[in-house]
């Protein structure tokens, strides 16, 4: 079958077919692990630590261990109750829940003073639990809460404006250099092994370098973001330059072209139009390094947002975001390929 022969060929419909296949497949698979059909379970949103009534205990404590509810604080006497019906064998501190519904525990001290628990939930929990993993529904609610109250929309815009200073700046500077380097013997020789050592180096490890430099503020996030594609895409520049093929050099010789003319009418649309996808896939570095760049001097940003909500434990905020940005990659994605189309139309030719 075409499907699975190894470099075999399948039509754009049926690509997009499977694609779209896919697509509901990890959908699917996400609803059923996230859905509530797994073992009987007491989730925190749930447990109740507080008691009402009278206090018995300074800091009365009810803890919940998979399918056992357990009192820490000291009374005279237990009574457990499930849907509101007193179960007369329960007498100890702890509960074994055996069946789904709402249990509430009463505690008695010495001196006749009553306190009970407020309800606790017991019910079938996800097959992963929510903690690791937030269900797509939750994802798709927590976009109302990012808006109105975490300013999404601000955000994301500010990322989307860092992301492309960053890239415009790396591009230009790349192709710069990446051209004196490629072309020219003595830059060659100079900078050809720091090029190559450059890729070597831990971005996240050099972030105190830039806010020494740069400061604190939108500039610096620039330049960490543009030095992040940069120290990737320059070696690449210089690796397209030597690929151009010697028959193009040769006849442009021939033809009595001088070093400009050569550089013009060979080497700079040989070399941007095949650097053009090394661009496309390379400025999505930025992106993964938009955390630590907006962590610095938090004034907005998806990484600022994303580093929040991971530290309030709310992953369908998390989620959501991450979301987010593969939405505007995609995007970025088509508009490169667009790009590609619009300024080298001979590479289809």
């Amino acid at each position: 079958m075409k499907l699975f022969r190894i470099n075999g060929q399948i039509s754009k419909k049926t690509g997009l077919l499977i694609e779209i296949g896919g697509f509901l497949f990890i959908l699917c698979l996400w609803l059923i692990v996230t859905a509530d059909i797994g073992p009987l379970s007491i989730s925190h949103a749930d447990l109740k630590t507080s008691f009402q009534g009278d206090t018995i205990s300074q800091n009365p404590v009810v803890l919940a261990h998979g399918d056992t509810i357990e009192c820490k604080s000291p009374a005279a006497k237990y009574t457990w109750y499930h849907n509101d019906a007193e179960i007369k064998e329960a007498k100890s501190p702890a509960l074994k829940c055996a069946e789904k519904g709402s249990y509430f525990l009463e505690i008695t001290a010495a001196d006749g003073k009553t306190s009970r628990t407020e309800t606790i939930v017991m019910k079938k929990g996800p097959i992963v639990k929510r903690g690791i993993l937030p269900s797509p529904i939750a994802m798709v609610k927590s976009f109302g809460e990012l808006h109105t109250e975490d300013a999404l929309v601000r955000n994301t815009a500010y990322s989307v404006a860092l992301n492309f200073a960053g890239y415009l700046e790396a591009i230009a500077l790349a192709l710069l250099l990446g051209f004196l380097i490629g072309l020219v013997p003595f830059f060659g020789s100079f900078l050809g092994r720091y090029v190559d050592a450059i890729r070597f180096l831990p971005l996240t490890a050099v972030t105190g370098l830039f806010i020494a430099w740069f400061g604190i503020e939108t500039n610096m996030k620039v330049q960490f973001l543009a030095f992040g594609i940069f120290v990737y895409l320059l070696p690449v520049v210089v690796q397209r330059i030597k690929e151009v093929e010697k028959t193009y050099l040769q006849t442009a010789y021939t033809l009595g072209a001088s070093s400009w003319q050569t550089i013009r009418t060979v080497f700079w649309p040989s070399v941007t139009s095949r650097i053009f996808d090394d661009i496309r896939v390379l400025t999505a570095i930025s992106w993964t390094y938009i955390i630590v760049a907006e962590m610095i001097n938090r004034t907005g940003g998806v990484g600022s947002m994303i580093w929040l909500a991971a530290r309030q434990s709310r992953l369908d905020k998390v989620f959501a975001i991450l979301f987010v940005i593969i939405i505007i990659g995609i995007i970025q994605d088509k508009l490169f390929q667009w790009l590609d189309k619009l300024l080298f139309p001979y590479k289809r030719a």
